[in-house]
């Protein structure tokens, strides 16, 4: 049997023990376990919860798929040019641009060029508006790359300069130029492929020639002689001298 002195010696060493197990300030009663983490700070704080498809956004991590697109959460990554995931009707979903710009891509289909959908394939491609510069139809969204002819005057006729531009068939030409070609005078509106052929003019267009209707031909009104003076000039007036006096028959009208 242990006596009483035993007894307290006993119990003075195991006190001993547990307190060289403490750091300083520190009881067994009160030592906290390390955190769960390894760190010393207790857990980590909550993370919040991410934005579904079609929700606003700013960057990949706020979308619980982890695609933000044309800023909206999309159910893909939609890099591709002509596509969007904010489309109407469909926003948070990748689909084509049925038509209209796409500024927000690497390569953005602006300015001159709009995204054009082939109704047939569902396939949006970045091709020229109308009214704008071409090489060819497949250049064009209209698929057609039609020639037209400088028009400075306006009339609807233009020289042999010409350019080529997206627009559809029968549709007016850009400012400045005309679907036809032909014009002997770009200076005067009057002048052209149009003029009728059966009006005559007593004065010359605006390039100095009386060929108003542009057929490489001056034909003059009046074919017969005047008097004994012989044919009269365009613009010239036919003189017939009586003897007491002269008269002027007319003055010479041609096209």
């Amino acid at each position: 049997m242990l006596s009483t002195k035993s007894i307290f010696h006993l119990s003075l060493a195991l006190h001993l023990v547990l307190l060289a197990g403490c750091g300083p300030g520190d009881s067994p009663s009160t030592h906290a376990d390390p955190a769960p983490d390894g760190g010393l700070g207790g857990s980590p704080g909550p993370i919040g919860p991410k934005s579904p498809l079609a929700a606003a956004c700013g960057a990949n991590t706020d979308c619980t798929s982890g695609f933000c697109v044309d800023g909206v959460c999309c159910d893909s990554v939609c890099e591709q040019q002509c596509l969007s995931c904010a489309l109407p009707g469909a926003v948070g979903h990748c689909g084509p641009i049925a038509q209209g710009p796409d500024p927000v891509t690497s390569t953005p289909c602006t300015g001159s060029s709009s995204c054009f959908l082939d109704r047939a394939t569902s396939i949006s491609t970045c091709r020229i508006i109308d009214g704008a510069p071409c090489s060819s139809d497949a250049d064009c969204g209209s698929g057609h790359c039609l020639t037209d002819y400088v028009d400075a005057d306006g009339d609807g006729f233009g020289t042999a300069s010409s350019a080529k531009f997206c627009n559809e068939l029968n549709a007016a030409p850009p400012a400045g130029y005309a679907a036809y070609t032909g014009d002997c005078c770009d200076l005067d509106n009057g002048a052209n492929p149009g003029f009728s052929s059966s009006t005559y003019l007593e004065f010359p267009d605006a390039c100095g020639s009386f060929d108003w209707n542009c057929n490489g031909v001056v034909a003059p009104q009046h074919t017969s002689a005047c008097g004994s003076a012989g044919p009269t000039a365009c613009g010239a007036p036919c003189v017939i001298n009586f003897g007491f006096g002269t008269v002027t028959a007319y003055t010479q009208a041609c096209n």
